[in-house]
């Protein structure tokens, strides 16, 4: 099972980038008698986005009770909008799948998410606001979804193969509905007549 460290290690690596990451030590936060670390994340360069907390847990199964009341307390001292933007990382010594699940759908105070007997810290990431961005395989189709159905419908009508970029283009354009629209079906006219 992942330790602490490990998951704290690959939160800043998956976060870089992405977020700007800050330890909580300043802000006077209650702690807990367990393995724990607070840290903050806010989205980077976006002036105005809000600090996300994510408390890092790790204690025997027996005493999840501990990192409940933690987090309630630590909710208590954060200013609003912050305690909707908590988070628990639990690392949970013997706990079985079933009561890792039980503990997820629990969201008093906070959300919740429990590492599993043989996750990684990179699976258990993937489960998180912190999932990685892009899919394994072809990216650009993996991850846009416009790509992606273009891309099929090619495969399913060939005659559309000469109009996909165009197509794209138009969609992903700031013109109105109605001018993709029109401008969409005069790309066809061609087309159509292959059909």
């Amino acid at each position: 099972m992942m330790t602490l460290q490990q998951l704290a290690a690959v939160i800043h690596q998956r976060a870089e980038g992405r977020y700007e990451v800050q330890l909580a030590d300043e802000m006077e936060l209650p702690e807990v008698d367990h393995d724990s670390l607070i840290l903050r994340l806010k989205r980077a360069r976006i002036e105005k986005a809000g600090w996300r907390t994510v408390l890092l847990i790790e204690l025997p199964s027996h005493s999840a009770q501990a990192a409940h009341q933690w987090a309630a307390s630590v909710r208590d001292v954060l200013p609003e909008p912050e305690t909707s933007d908590l988070f628990m990382f639990m690392i949970l010594r013997e706990a079985s799948h079933d009561e890792a699940i039980r503990i997820e759908t629990d969201d008093r105070f906070c959300r919740k998410v429990v590492a599993r007997q043989q996750e990684t810290p990179m699976e258990f990431l993937d489960r998180t606001f912190l999932a990685a961005l892009e899919p394994p395989g072809d990216v650009e189709t993996l991850s846009d979804p416009l790509v992606a159905a273009l891309q099929a419908l090619s495969s399913a009508q060939s005659w559309t193969a000469d109009h996909i970029d165009f197509w794209k283009s138009e969609l992903l354009s700031t013109a109105s509905g109605a001018d993709v629209a029109r401008s969409l079906r005069a790309s066809m006219t061609g087309g159509e007549d292959e059909q």
